[in-house]
């Protein structure tokens, strides 16, 4: 029987509302009187405790994140819980994984946000743009997890008997004391190191591969890639800059759409056309507006948050 979009909801809501809860509350009375009233609720909720199970999750998990994240809505989590919840199947696991996961990080950014923190080691990362970050400093670790976006790593001289290790879902990136930024891609992660160095070591490759200070790397899961030099201004993010030299324009409106809220699109006619410069992506509205001052195009708006770059 197919489960509509509405009883995936009302799971999805008692499930965060029985998680938030105190036992013996009366919404324990009222989750069963729900599960009775109807067989697709009770076929809902099973979906909802296959889920509880491949994601590990944990009662207090949830009450502990309700506690400490009330800037991020009820709403939203209900959300996300239905969209992992409608995806069916095997594949789907490591997909609902990623998502919940994602959501339920310990640090994150927003479009167009940026974030610095302070580790208890003394080191501080830097997050960019949509980022989703989990930290685990402890007498027996330094491990950070990066499920979405891009750092940047000053690793602290506190705690040096602990390896300082990032991971994503492509492998682990082992700072030997240094600086260096992690960047997350669908199906790869980029490594850049400024000071000192890194081991990067792939999930599955047999052995680790060390990247210098002014190189650069990216990696999936079965292997390395090639290690070359690191392009310069690669962290002039964390001065909220873009700083490109002759950058095709469709790259160019690619990695500024990640500052952008909305959908930037590159029509054909003009994704050739090289720009260089210095970009300010606190405001990339004013950036679109200036494009004509350089480049033969126009900036057209179909809606407040879609606009596509085209030719005069």
């Amino acid at each position: 029987m197919k489960l509509t979009e509405d009883i995936l909801t009302q799971a999805a809501s008692w499930f965060v509302d029985l998680r938030s809860a105190q036992p013996g509350d009366a919404i324990y009375e009222a989750h069963q009187a729900w599960l009775a009233a109807d067989s697709r609720h009770y076929d809902a909720w099973k979906r909802v405790e296959r889920l509880q199970k491949q994601l590990k999750i944990v009662p207090n998990e949830i009450r502990q994140s309700t506690l400490e994240k009330a800037r991020q809505s009820r709403r939203q989590l209900i959300k996300t819980l239905v969209v992992v919840l409608s995806v069916g199947g095997a594949s789907g696991v490591a997909y609902k994984q990623r998502t919940f996961s994602t959501w339920m990080a310990q640090y994150r950014t927003g479009t167009g946000e940026r974030k610095t923190i302070q580790l208890a080691d003394g080191s501080q990362v830097s997050l960019n743009t949509d980022t989703a970050l989990d930290v685990n400093i402890s007498e027996h670790a330094r491990e950070l997890t990066l499920y979405r976006g891009e750092i940047l790593v000053e690793t602290g001289k506190q705690m040096p008997e602990q390896d300082f290790i990032v991971k994503t879902a492509q492998g682990t990136v082992k700072a030997l004391g240094t600086r260096f930024q992690v960047r997350c891609h669908p199906d790869a992660t980029w490594v850049g190191v400024s000071q000192h160095a890194v081991e990067v070591m792939p999930e599955k490759a047999s052995k680790a591969v060390k990247v210098q200070a002014g190189h650069c790397m990216r990696f999936n899961t079965l292997k390395h890639g090639s290690v070359s030099l690191m392009p310069v201004n690669m962290d002039a993010w964390i001065q909220g800059m873009l700083i490109v030299s002759n950058w095709r324009l469709d790259q160019f409106l690619n990695e500024l759409g990640r500052y952008h809220k909305g959908t930037l699109h590159c029509d054909a006619g003009v994704a050739s056309l090289r720009i260089s410069g210095a970009f300010n992506v606190n405001d990339t509205r004013s950036v679109l507006e200036n494009l004509s001052s350089t480049l033969p195009v126009k900036v057209r708006y179909f809606t407040r948050f879609w606009a596509q770059v085209e030719p005069v």
